[in-house]
């Protein structure tokens, strides 16, 4: 069983070198996409010149919820497909994800099933601060009004948060392309190869998809969700089957927990106001880690979570 790794990396090269070596095989690839304005990307670059079945590229400027990161992750898949290689998995991770159970772990449970991981929510049963990520137009490829790009201009961030934002539900609502039912999620995903090759050639013959997403607000979090879930793929999703039945059966503000998800641990919790979500993991949360059925976690620092990776290493991964 082959696995392609798609990685999103902007910085901590040696963090991302560690990602690699923990998860590296003879039965692995990665292909890699680097931020094209990261202030470490030669360094990257260096790091990941030491592993033979790397392929790395910076192909895109890519901004916070913007439609570069979906751009970004279609180029990993093509680039992965160009490698004539015939991948069962292609698992879709970031720079700052880490492995929480061992390689062979890992493999036997993707070598012992056939779904696909997507975690999905449909946006017509959410509330309309999700409905509005594709009902009206976003902007977040224009970096000087991006509130988390380094040439952010502070006059134009607020012009379209204080303005743009305040007044777009006075502005007609945009139909969503040939009406599909939109669906949402986490970004990062564990996909079949019949999966993503269906999502490129639905891409190939559906253009006008490409460009109304491309004025959604956090693209990367409906784009793929949405093509799988309006096909027949949708049944060989984790847990597609119970989600039919449950809203058959749903309660008033009942939310469905899928089994599996994304096959990644992270904390979404509110930890106080402008403080990044999910939360950065420390020591804090080893057990918790420990204990969950999840392959990853996300998100780690390597200063500030540097002892966490070290005992996750020691203690789950067996000092590799």
């Amino acid at each position: 069983m082959q696995i392609a790794y798609l990685i999103l990396a902007h910085n901590q090269p040696a963090q991302l070198e560690r990602l690699i070596q923990r998860l590296d095989g003879s039965n692995v690839h990665f292909f890699v996409h680097v931020d094209k304005k990261s202030a470490d990307k030669a360094a990257i670059f260096s790091a990941l010149s030491k592993f033979p079945n790397v392929r790395a590229v910076s192909d895109f400027d890519v901004n916070w919820m913007g439609f570069n990161m979906v751009l970004s992750t279609i180029g990993l898949m093509k680039l992965a497909l160009s490698a004539g290689i015939s991948f069962k998995y292609f698992v879709l991770l970031s720079g700052q994800d880490y492995p929480i159970k061992g390689k062979q772990y890992i493999d036997q449970f993707l070598e012992q099933h056939d779904q696909d991981f997507i975690s999905f929510a449909r946006i017509s049963d959410a509330a309309d601060n999700y409905k509005n990520k594709v009902r009206y137009y976003h902007y977040y490829d224009f970096p000087y009004s991006n509130p988390r790009n380094s040439r952010k201009i502070p006059f134009l961030v607020y012009l379209y948060y204080g303005i743009h934002r305040r007044f777009m539900k006075y502005l007609p609502e945009r139909k969503f392309y040939n009406n599909m039912s939109p669906f949402f999620g986490s970004q990062w995903f564990a996909l079949t190869g019949g999966t993503v090759t269906y999502i490129l050639q639905f891409l190939d013959k559906n253009p006008g998809y490409l460009k109304f997403m491309k004025y959604t607000e956090g693209p990367d979090e409906t784009f793929f969700h949405t093509i799988i879930l309006n096909s027949e793929r949708r049944w060989n999703v984790c847990g597609y089957e119970k989600f039919e039945e449950w809203e058959k059966t749903r309660k008033p503000g009942e939310q469905f927990v899928q089994e599996y998800s994304s096959l990644r641990y992270m904390d979404w919790s509110d930890r106080g106001k402008d403080v990044p979500k999910p939360a950065t993991l420390d020591e804090s949360y080893f057990e918790i880690l420990k204990d969950s059925p999840d392959l990853f976690a996300r998100k780690f620092d390597q200063q500030k979570s540097a002892a966490l990776l070290d005992e996750i290493d020691n203690k789950l991964l067996n000092g590799k």
